[in-house]
């Protein structure tokens, strides 16, 4: 194809483009006009529409508080300042290790790193100590349940890395 036959075309497209712009920029195509207020000519007061309320309604409205399900004040009260507080952090969770396993009529584990013990302990199913319970023991594994955590020690085995 020649340059020629295609410059027809293409400032016919970029004509009729240009004129919609126009068009479209000089007014919308659907009219936009705003409702006309109704209480122009007819203003009442306030205190007028205050009357319009009997007593019995409002007494009624305000003893049924719509937006408190138990009609009673949070608990806490809203303070500003005591959001600004800072929290304590909470207690960092214990490295737990599992050093060895009994099985036996008893299984037992030796556990270090407790909380509140040093060095280590030995703690049989259903121990507690400082909030950690021994929920299961089995062959070179133990089960802890506390501070919102469950663990599941391996016997450690320093020959291995």
């Amino acid at each position: 194809m020649n340059i020629t036959t295609l410059r027809f075309p293409v400032l016919l497209v970029a004509a009729l483009g240009l004129f919609i712009a126009l068009r479209l920029a000089v007014s919308p195509l659907v009219p936009i006009a705003l409702a006309a207020r109704r209480d122009v000519g007819a203003r009442t007061s306030t205190t007028e529409s205050a009357h319009r309320v009997s007593a019995e309604s409002a007494t009624a409205i305000v003893s049924r508080d719509p937006f408190r399900i138990v009609r009673r004040p949070t608990l806490p009260a809203y303070d500003p300042l005591r959001l600004a507080e800072q929290l304590a952090p909470p207690p960092p969770t214990p490295v737990l290790s599992l050093v060895g396993v009994v099985i036996g009529a008893v299984p037992s584990a030796v556990i270090e790193g407790l909380p509140g013990v040093e060095g280590s302990r030995v703690l049989r199913v259903g121990d507690v100590v400082a909030g950690l319970r021994v929920k299961q023991i089995s062959n070179g594994r133990v089960v802890i349940v506390g501070m919102d955590t469950t663990w599941v020690l391996e016997v450690r085995e320093p020959w291995k890395n």
